[in-house]
């Protein structure tokens, strides 16, 4: 679904050096009979100068349990923190009386004007929140991980069309996790959340001017006493692992994932949002979370039972065929 949108004003010129980029941290843990999934995601639109004109963010958390008896419990509600909106009560417990969304937003937008070396430089208390008066004033969550996707989207942002005037937008799409998992004596249950996360920077018409894709897929191992347990290796997306994902030998054109991502990404280049492709069954989840922007669907969201998923036909796609722009 789609996650927010930062504008960075109106008039046009000096593409060829504007950069856009995601970074996505994940990490998971394990303890006795509990585990967490916890992602947390930042766009970026970077200016000719190597400034930020943009910052949208986003984040996830993933629980999941287990008996004496392997059995593993895990979530049915799969939303970001911007997703739920005021079903993320924050606003009630904040001095602010600002939920997730305004204070994450109040962040990225303290942020625009900073250069990448200015943001990794922020200073913050031991849990993790901002120490800055300007910026306490409107963001008093902990923002050590925001930073730190905020960097990394920055040392990933690449050149792919965006220019001044655009605005970021990050989308994040989690496929519906197993249900009726259990470990047993002979293997572990290994409970995976697979990701999708797509930033797109979109021109005052609402065309497409760059976009990335992106997808990341952490587990945790449920043992037949219960146990969970996270890996020791750190959670990389797809698009970082790179060559080691290991798609190009099976691959019908030769190319690993990173690359069918770039060249799905590039098509989109220049589509018209009002033109893409709709969601036209209102009731759909996806629907619910688009709130009238747009964002790569994975298969996983097209095949829900009871929803109906068209798509751009110069696409040539059919529902349950492949990716697309939904919008509600």
């Amino acid at each position: 679904s789609v996650s927010g949108s930062t504008s960075v004003g109106s008039s046009a010129a000096q593409s060829a050096a504007w950069r856009t980029g995601l970074g996505v941290l994940t990490e998971t843990t394990g303890t006795d009979r509990a585990g967490n999934i916890h992602t947390v995601a930042a766009a970026v639109l970077l200016d000719a100068d190597g400034k930020l004109a943009g910052v949208t963010l986003d984040e996830l958390e993933l629980s999941v349990s287990a008996d004496s008896t392997g059995k593993v419990t895990t979530p049915t509600d799969t939303r970001t923190k911007r997703q739920k909106g005021k079903d993320y009560p924050l606003a009630e417990v904040s001095g602010l009386k600002k939920g997730w969304a305004e204070q994450a937003d109040a962040f990225g937008s303290w942020l625009e004007g900073k250069t990448p070396d200015e943001v990794k430089k922020l200073k913050t208390d031991a849990d993790g929140k901002p120490t800055e008066a300007d910026l306490l004033s409107g963001c008093t969550i902990a923002v050590d991980r925001y930073r730190d996707a905020v960097v990394r989207a920055c040392e990933n942002a690449q050149v792919l069309g965006a220019a001044r005037g655009d605005t970021v937008k990050l989308g994040v799409e989690v496929a519906e996790m197993p249900q009726g998992l259990a470990g047993t004596d002979d293997k572990d249950a290994q409970v995976q959340a697979k990701i999708t996360l797509a930033v797109v920077t979109m021109d005052e018409n609402a065309r497409v001017t760059s976009a990335i894709g992106d997808m990341t897929e952490p587990e945790l191992s449920v043992s037949a006493d219960g146990t969970v347990s996270a890996p020791r290796e750190p959670v990389y997306t797809k698009n970082e692992l790179g060559d080691r994902y290991g798609m190009r030998s099976a691959s019908a054109l030769g190319k690993e994932w990173y690359e069918h991502s770039a060249g799905w990404c590039g098509y989109l280049k220049g589509a018209e949002g009002h033109g893409g492709a709709v969601i036209i069954k209102t009731g759909c989840p996806s629907a619910q979370k688009v709130r009238g922007d747009f964002l790569w669907i994975p298969p996983q969201a097209q095949s829900r039972k009871g929803y109906v998923h068209t798509f751009p036909q110069k696409a040539g796609l059919q529902a349950g065929q492949s990716s697309a722009l939904c919008k509600k």
